[in-house]
């Protein structure tokens, strides 16, 4: 199998002529901008091969096993053990494009103008696809408070030393290495951490003054920390049902909570107790007695984090409802209806009940001219969608997160090149672990240059124990 390089044109490019239709400089500056734009996809495993692989192929890579210590004494012989490793099977799922056309009275323009006014918005718009789809797996590590530090909402310059604390302690308990720890931090999060003294004065830090002169944060506390702007954040939203909890709970408090909630049936919505502020569903509900919707008590899916009080609010998010069905394995979009305020980017989303309750995040979303929300989702559904199943969108916060390298991985594969005898210019590019097709045609309708780039990855947790959510 030969390897994939970054190819040189060979045919010069100048002002005012086809040659800046070249796939192959697209593609080597494609790529000079994708990788400009990512943040913690450059920041997780990379495991990239050259061989060509199909949408929905299967990559098996490895996670690496762990030795035990053995103790020696003289006249005794060494016991050896088998290096082990585990495998992970890591579907291609995730087949990122845009696609464009260039007019005919563009065409003419050099090819850094096409790069500015096309490509580069291009390339940005599958970065942001490539990182959200690497940070919606937040997910699987915000099911257990062992997996959370912090509170939703409540990041602030006072606590936030104290919440980075728990999400580093957290990660020290589960044997992460020190080397390798990284935090991507919301916009926001970010201004809450930066307006801390202790991670800006140039006599605590001994950056010389850097982060303070650059508004940068750097290391602290044993992770390199950056801001991602596709990092997972809901606002407040107004599709809400609000009420009060009827007495003091203490931390640890499972079984049934009293509450006060109008007019609104919370079982299986996400729900916030003031206090508590985690990311908590109902799963158990007592209605009123009148035969209307008021919920008079709740059971969460998890024992209480912090203490509770009489009167504290508490938060419903209100569920929308799928339009249309949708088998297992579909990654197109899924259209929802409904609602008031439609489930956002960066925003969690639940399907299904129980044992078959699955949790995705929002990549994408648009709203049609009908009124109705499509949604691309982190990953393909992994259980069928019926019509009118009930949706339900996340609680507000955001959802930063601090790992190591090998929590999670990116896999990338080149695609297929297609026949030339087609009419079709294509080249696949790769460099730095990962790959990009750029194709091109001339369309005659469309009476210009038909230009698609286009990704093929997977995304894949490696180990459950390597990743905490810094909620902020």
């Amino acid at each position: 199998m030969k390897s994939l390089y970054l190819c040189k044109a060979q045919v010069a490019c100048f002002a005012n002529d086809n040659d800046a239709f070249i796939p192959e400089l697209w593609a080597q500056e494609g790529l000079a901008i994708l990788e400009e734009n990512m943040v913690i996809a450059n920041l997780v495993h990379r495991d990239f091969e050259d061989e060509v692989r199909n949408f929905g192929d299967v990559v098996n890579i490895r996670r690496p096993g762990q030795f035990r210590i053995s103790r020696k004494k003289d006249g005794t012989t060494l016991s050896q053990q088998d290096a082990s490793a585990t495998n992970v099977p890591v579907p291609l799922d995730q087949w990122f494009y845009t696609s464009f056309v260039i007019k005919d009275g563009e065409a003419s323009k050099a090819f850094q103008d096409l790069v500015d006014i096309y490509l580069r918005p291009g390339m940005q718009s599958i970065a942001r696809a490539v990182d959200r789809a690497v940070l919606g797996r937040v997910h699987n590590f915000i099911r257990t408070p062992a997996k959370r530090a912090g509170r939703l909402q409540n990041l602030t310059s006072t606590n936030s030393k104290d919440f980075l604390l728990e999400a580093r302690e957290i990660l020290n308990v589960n044997k992460a290495p020190l080397d390798g720890r990284c935090l991507v931090l919301a916009p926001a999060s970010e201004t809450a951490l930066l307006k801390n003294d202790m991670f800006i004065k140039a006599n605590e830090r001994g950056d010389g003054g850097t982060a303070l002169e650059n508004a940068t944060l750097g290391r602290i506390l044993g992770f390199e920390t950056y801001m991602d702007q596709n990092v997972n954040y809901m606002a407040s939203s107004s599709e809400v049902a609000a009420g009060t909890l009827g007495a003091d709970y203490a931390a640890g408090t499972t079984g049934s909570l009293t509450v006060a909630v109008a007019d609104y049936d919370a079982l299986n919505c996400w729900v916030n107790l003031e206090g508590n502020d985690q990311p908590t569903y109902c799963t158990a509900r007592t209605l009123g007695g009148d035969g209307g919707d008021d919920t008079v008590a709740i059971t969460l899916n998890e024992a209480l984090k912090y203490a509770v009080a009489n009167g504290d609010v508490v938060t419903v998010y209100k569920s929308c409802a799928a339009k249309g069905a949708y088998a297992a394995g579909h990654s197109e979009a899924v259209v929802v209806d409904g609602w008031t305020v439609a489930p956002a980017v960066g925003q969690v989303v639940a399907f299904g009940t129980g044992g078959s309750r699955r949790v995705y995040t929002v990549i994408e979303s648009w709203l049609s001219a009908d009124g109705e929300q499509s949604l691309i989702l982190d990953r393909p559904l992994e259980v069928l969608v019926a019509d009118n199943d009930k949706c339900y969108p996340g609680p507000a916060g955001t959802l930063n997160m601090a790992f190591h390298r090998d929590s999670i991985a990116l896999v990338t594969r080149p695609l297929a090149v297609p026949n030339n005898v087609l009419g079709v210019m294509s080249h696949v590019g790769a460099y730095n672990n990962i790959a990009m097709r750029v194709s091109m045609q001339y369309d005659i309708q469309e009476g210009g240059t038909v230009v698609n780039l286009d990704i093929l990855a997977g995304v894949a947790v490696l180990d459950q124990n390597l990743a905490v959510v810094f909620l902020g």
